[in-house]
């Protein structure tokens, strides 16, 4: 069976006024679970970072899968029928959960401690040219050895772009977002996309990584 991604889950999780910690302890319990399904490839469990995100908590869970039998099995798991029960008492909203095309990938040996969600929407007449651009990122991200786990997606049903990635350290984030894959996308930002890429940092809370 292949082992590349090529079908995700990108589901945000905005957390409920006092309810930071009851998320964040049962994301770590959601990894727990991960373990048996051995369809799910990569898992993240992230916690946006920043000053915009202080008074109002932001989680979100970034999934893989070989194939669409894989996405199905984990909607069907422990952990998606565990988020749908507890939802209305630790999200002040959604859970919002959008399948993701991956288009392309790197997966690194390596803990990846932080990371960068990155979100851009294309303007409808760039969409093709903006996916063969992300498409043809990988030998870039190659270059960067601090760089453990990298993907690139477009949000099914959208004209929405993204990449996430992750990094042993700020040394190796502060390394990406100064390197050549950021600058060739900020260089087509106004050309590609309706507004600036919107890029967010983030922690990683758990995570497993086949």
């Amino acid at each position: 069976m292949s082992s590349e991604p090529t079908v995700g889950l990108f589901v945000p999780l905005p957390a409920k006024e006092g309810k930071k910690d009851d998320l964040k302890n049962f994301l770590l319990k959601g990894r727990e679970l991960i373990d048996n399904e051995p369809l799910t490839l990569q898992w993240y469990a992230l916690e946006y970072t920043g000053d915009a995100y202080a008074s109002a908590p932001t989680f979100a869970i970034f999934d893989t899968f070989a194939a669409m039998e894989g996405l199905t099995a984990h909607k069907e798991g422990a952990v998606a029928a565990a988020l749908g029960q507890n939802a209305s008492s630790l999200l002040s909203g959604g859970p919002n959960i959008q399948v993701a095309e991956i288009l392309a990938s790197l997966v690194r040996k390596g803990e990846g401690k932080v990371g960068l969600r990155v979100l851009a929407t294309a303007k409808a007449d760039k969409v093709s040219e903006v996916e063969k651009f992300l498409k043809g990122a990988v030998p870039l991200v190659e270059a960067e050895p601090l760089t453990v786990q990298w993907f690139t997606f477009k949000l099914a049903g959208t004209n929405t772009f993204g990449i996430i990635d992750f990094f042993e350290g700020d040394e190796g984030r502060n390394a990406h977002l100064k390197g050549k894959v950021a600058e060739a996308l900020f260089a087509k930002a106004d050309e590609f996309f309706e507004s600036t890429p919107e890029v967010v940092l983030v922690n990683v809370v758990a995570s497993r990584v086949l």
